[in-house]
């Protein structure tokens, strides 16, 4: 346990390509959610009674499987993830139970207490994905440490230019301890 008395994260990315999640919403939140494993490409599985246009016309299209009813114990079967993005508090409940019974890690939007995996802000900019996370205390900040992180990425430039001095490195057997400080030193130059 933490000093604030929250459990320790374990901070970890996963690959969900062909890889079933069970999201049980599908509301304008769970949509982020879907879209996001869908990135992944993950084997979505939508169960909500209602949807949004846009998780309906994915379902349509084929990219997703929704289900138009409600929550059963036995949708969590064969996920390797699952996602409960519901405004019901007995639902978030009864997908948290169904999920841990399973042994299957269960994002529980807005519901922490439910929770065994927390989704976090991500910014992806090529070669870098980064999460942050709050452990689901305080997403709007989260949110906001997204925003400053992407300002502060370097630019294409300066991925090609570690990426050359990489493979010289590699070419001259420079020692790994050596590597950072040396580009430490050629992108503070560069930035003259």
């Amino acid at each position: 346990m933490s000093a604030a008395g929250e459990a320790s994260l374990y901070p970890l990315f996963l690959k969900l390509e062909n890889r079933t999640v069970l999201v049980v919403g599908a509301g304008p939140i769970a949509e982020r959610k879907i879209s996001a494993a869908l990135e992944g490409h993950a084997i979505v599985r939508v169960v909500a009674p209602e949807a949004t246009p846009e998780v309906q016309r994915l379902a349509g299209a084929g990219a997703l499987q929704w289900h138009a009813r409600a929550f059963v114990e036995a949708d969590v079967d064969g996920a390797w993830l699952v996602i409960a993005a519901t405004a019901d508090a007995a639902v978030q409940k009864r997908v948290a139970e169904a999920a841990h019974a399973r042994r299957t890690f269960l994002v529980a939007v807005d519901d922490p207490s439910n929770a065994s995996a927390y989704s976090g802000a991500v910014v992806r900019r090529h070669p870098f994905t980064i999460a942050i996370s709050s452990s689901g205390a305080t997403p709007a900040l989260t949110r906001l440490v997204r925003e400053l992180v992407e300002q502060v990425l370097p630019g294409d430039e300066w991925i090609e230019h570690a990426k050359r001095l990489r493979e010289k490195w590699l070419a001259t057997g420079t020692p790994p301890g050596e590597r950072f400080g040396q580009l430490v030193r050629e992108l503070k130059e560069r930035a003259k």
